[in-house]
């Protein structure tokens, strides 16, 4: 009996198709993970950078002279966002110019837009001009950019007045807020200045709050030398070096009445607001409790005290002692 050949299983051949496929799929499978690994590494190497510069930044103000005290600094946020989180934020400068805490700073930015971050601040307390401004709030929110103009953007709000206190403002009991919003372009840039008697700009501001029935709205700069600290010497190097403060733009809005006007303001030898605002009112309500005629209305601000078309309306203190 003759014995039978064992039969040899023959693969069948893949075809071009087949074959182009699976090399497609493992082409796009390969750039995918090359694309995770170069994204993660990219990621992690701004995030520890970022941590790096944080701690950096307060270092700088800590030799600088400013007060600075934190719990724990890390990164965090992968794959979406990159965030720096530091604990227990207090700082202080030298004469108390300016006072601020939270229990938790974090700050927020994504990898494509390593100039934008988002900062967001919980139970905060701050105190300005040795306490003569002071305010808490459980939830504040900020922005940072810097423009390729070379100007910095900063804006800072409330994210709404549910828990916003201002205990005091200039020294004096403030409105009750509804809404509040600060906006201030830095210029880093080098500018000569416009004319010789006043200093380069180099703050913009907007400000903008309002109450129940009523709206505020201030636009303005302040040039002059940069004030590091609210203590005598720097102020008066400000005062000295041609530093004023002008509010181009002044709205004011309430249900009977609303006004449009300007302000200009340095100090004096004695450390006293010098300077003027003038005023047009249309309406028939009274406005800020002072002035009821429709018209200009002009305030000086000068010897201390504060006139009102020429009738003393109040005397003013230094802002600093």
């Amino acid at each position: 009996m003759r014995a039978v050949p064992a039969r040899t299983l023959v693969s069948p051949k893949p075809d071009k198709k087949e074959v182009l496929l699976i090399n497609h799929l493992r082409y796009v499978v390969a750039v995918m993970v090359a694309a995770v690994l170069i994204y993660s590494g990219l990621w992690y190497t701004a995030a520890f950078q970022a941590e790096k510069d944080v701690v950096a930044k307060l270092a700088y103000w800590r030799d600088q002279g400013v007060r600075i005290e934190h719990g724990r600094i890390e990164h965090g946020g992968f794959p979406y966002r990159i965030t720096v989180t530091v604990e227990n934020l207090e700082l202080r400068t030298r004469s108390r110019g300016l006072e601020f805490s939270a229990k938790t700073l974090l700050l927020v930015s994504h990898l494509w837009t390593p100039n934008h971050w988002i900062a967001e601040a919980r139970s905060t307390e701050g105190r300005i001009a040795k306490g003569s401004t002071r305010f808490s709030d459980g939830f504040m929110h900020g922005s940072y950019r810097l423009h390729d103009n070379g100007k910095t953007l900063i804006v800072i709000n409330s994210h709404g007045t549910d828990d916003f206190k201002l205990e005091k403002l200039l020294g004096r009991t403030p409105p009750a807020l509804e809404a509040w919003e600060l906006a201030f372009w830095l210029d880093s840039s080098e500018q000569k200045a416009e004319s010789g008697l006043y200093g380069t700009r180099f703050l913009d501001f907007k400000i903008t709050g309002g109450t129940a029935d009523s709206k505020l709205e201030l636009h303005g700069g302040i040039s002059g030398p940069l004030v590091t600290d609210w203590q005598k010497k720097a102020l008066a190097a400000w005062r000295d070096g041609g530093g004023i403060l002008e509010v181009d733009t002044i709205k004011y809005q309430a249900p009977d009445s609303q006004a449009v006007g300007s302000a200009s303001f340095t100090l004096d030898s004695d450390f006293r607001a010098l300077g003027s605002i003038s005023l047009e009112k249309a309406g028939k309500g009274q406005m800020f409790g002072l002035i009821r005629q429709e018209g200009g209305t002009n305030f000086m601000l000068q010897n201390g005290r504060i006139t009102m078309n020429g009738e003393q309306l109040m005397k003013l203190d230094p802002v600093i002692d």
